[in-house]
């Protein structure tokens, strides 16, 4: 049976049936209790079966993305977080609609790898945070400061002069959010009940009586019902969850959030609008159950991801395979037996798999099908690699139109040997 809100059963029975079951819930052991007033009342929630079979479903998740993830090659793995880090950049400047392209995003990642100067560059330093959760050397604030600082690089260069925070660490002045001509929430108010409140934030995190999931979410209640800041607080507020979540998923798996949340945002802020609405009396039961929810949905799509991509690789390897092993090698590849050098199956197969890979990465990135045209440049992890030849080219229209040269490398290839550099070089 869903778990009925206190709203509910206020208009179904009167407010003597409201007042009953608030007290017992909040006198239920399956009861948690926070020291955070949501208007008048004192914020609580329940251990529900249905919270409990939730955790569960999304613990579930976790050997079978680890297991994926774990069958990827490292080059996959590689661009597949680069990927997974432009998604969640995006996804959470759109939900807060600032603007920002994939391509700026992912020029910020390529610069912060590079140690190149990114002074002059948007969301360097956000992308920089968000790369330290994926190579899971990103931590936790464990103090206020730490949680200014965070926000500092979440939005460096996106906040207007006039929003720049003005106390201490935070907002001294009052902030609103409005939509259409209603306002919706208005945040805590002085700094000194922020301070308060997000101490509280920080201490429930380490507070084991509390499973891990639940802390996470509700210290992104806390923090988007303060509402510490002027403007930023949604982005500041999804990567503090990001990273809560961090704690009890993989590195990658924590990282699927944001696009989830995007495709399910009325869901997500009708959840913070619940929890603050009078009639329920600070029950946040309903918004950790939608929170769950939201957080199951993304890592279910992840773990989908992943298998279809190592599928996808899998497929690719096997076709490879079966173009050096056919008895017409390697002029079933256009290439001559007496090039020189001499063409190495274990070699020719390294340069197939990484254009493959490079192939099947372009498609998804750009959400376009068929092959890699003639002359197309891809970065195959070791170096980029121009595709001068066709695969299929038969012996006739090979003496006519010779093969690129194959040049050895020294680099491991993760499936095949050494890896091979091609390039266009004709008769």
């Amino acid at each position: 049976m869903p778990y009925r809100t206190l709203k509910s059963i206020f208009h179904q029975r009167d407010r003597a049936g409201a007042d009953a079951e608030e007290r017992a819930r909040r006198d239920s052991p399956a009861a948690i209790h926070w020291d955070l007033m949501i208007g008048e009342y004192a914020m609580f929630a329940l251990m529900t079966p249905e919270i409990a079979v939730l955790i569960e479903r999304i613990m579930s998740f976790e050997p079978k993305t680890r297991a994926e993830w774990g069958g990827l090659p490292d080059r996959a793995r590689y661009h597949y977080l680069h990927r997974m880090v432009i998604d969640e950049v995006q996804a959470t400047n759109e939900i807060e609609q600032v603007r920002s392209t994939r391509k700026e995003i992912s020029e910020a990642i390529k610069a912060v790898r590079a140690g190149q100067s990114t002074s002059d560059q948007r969301f360097t330093e956000m992308v920089r945070l968000y790369l330290g959760i994926g190579d899971d050397e990103a931590e936790s604030p464990q103090t206020l400061d730490d949680v200014r600082t965070v926000y500092d690089a979440i939005t460096q260069g996106e906040v207007r002069d006039d929003d720049v925070p003005d106390g201490l660490r935070f907002r001294r002045g009052p902030v609103s959010i409005e939509s259409r001509t209603k306002v919706v929430h208005t945040g805590v108010l002085p700094e000194s009940a922020i301070d308060e409140a997000l101490t509280l934030m920080l201490s429930q995190g380490r507070d084991d009586s509390i499973p891990r999931l639940i802390r996470a979410v509700v210290a992104h209640f806390i923090f988007e019902y303060v509402h510490p800041f002027y403007d930023g607080n949604g982005r500041t507020g999804r990567y503090l969850l990001t990273l809560d979540l961090r704690q009890v998923l993989a590195p990658y798996a924590s990282l699927a959030l944001s696009a989830t949340v995007a495709d399910n945002k009325d869901r997500y802020y009708r959840a913070f609008a619940d929890a603050e609405n009078p009639l329920n009396r600070a029950d946040l039961t309903p918004y950790l159950i939608d929170m769950l929810e939201i957080t199951a949905e993304a890592q279910h799509r992840l773990l989908l991801d992943l298998s279809e991509r190592r599928r996808t690789i899998e497929t690719i390897e096997a076709r490879i395979r079966v173009l050096l092993d056919d008895e017409q090698f390697p002029l079933n590849l256009g290439l001559d037996l007496e090039s020189s050098p001499p063409v190495d199956r274990d070699d020719l197969g390294a340069i197939l798999f990484a254009l493959g890979q490079a192939s099947a990465e372009n498609r998804t990135a750009q959400g376009r099908r068929g092959q890699p045209a003639l002359g197309e440049t891809f970065p195959c992890g070791f170096q980029s690699v121009t595709l001068g030849g066709r695969i299929g080219q038969d012996p006739d229209e090979h003496r006519q139109n010779p093969p690129p040269v194959i040049s050895h490398t020294n680099t491991p290839s993760p499936r095949f040997g050494s890896v091979v550099a091609i390039s266009q070089a004709r008769g």
